[in-house]
């Protein structure tokens, strides 16, 4: 995910996508674990795969939706919380974030990012 900026940027030049017509799925420390969270554009708010797509891409103006992970327990164990497996008490609930944000993706496809915000960022 860190280096994923040129896979996007390969995949928009090849597929001929518009920007408003990208969605970036990813990981996030920052939010509770499951927390769904769909944004018009922004900054990579710290996580480095964001930061890579913006900088090949040249732009902040591409939709995302951010998948709480929650934060690791100590500062230095950021790497191996988001690269780990969930523990046995975690995975129901990150099978049902999953499911939720497939339909969410979906819905993003028919309806657009304002209404996934209205809808799942509450």
């Amino acid at each position: 995910m860190n280096l994923s900026g040129r896979a996007v940027r390969e995949a928009v030049d090849f597929y001929k996508v518009e920007l408003p017509d990208l969605l970036v799925v990813c990981d996030d420390i920052n939010l509770p674990l499951g927390k769904l969270r769909f944004r018009k554009k922004g900054t990579h708010g710290g996580h480095n795969g964001l930061r890579d797509i913006q900088a090949h891409l040249g732009t902040t103006e591409y939709a995302r939706l951010r998948l709480g992970v929650d934060a690791p327990g100590e500062q230095g164990e950021t790497i191996d919380h988001v690269l780990g497996r969930f523990r046995a008490s975690e995975k129901p609930v990150m099978k049902e974030a999953v499911a939720i944000a497939v339909e969410g993706v979906v819905l993003w496809v028919h309806q657009g990012t304002e209404k996934c915000m209205n809808h799942y960022n509450g």
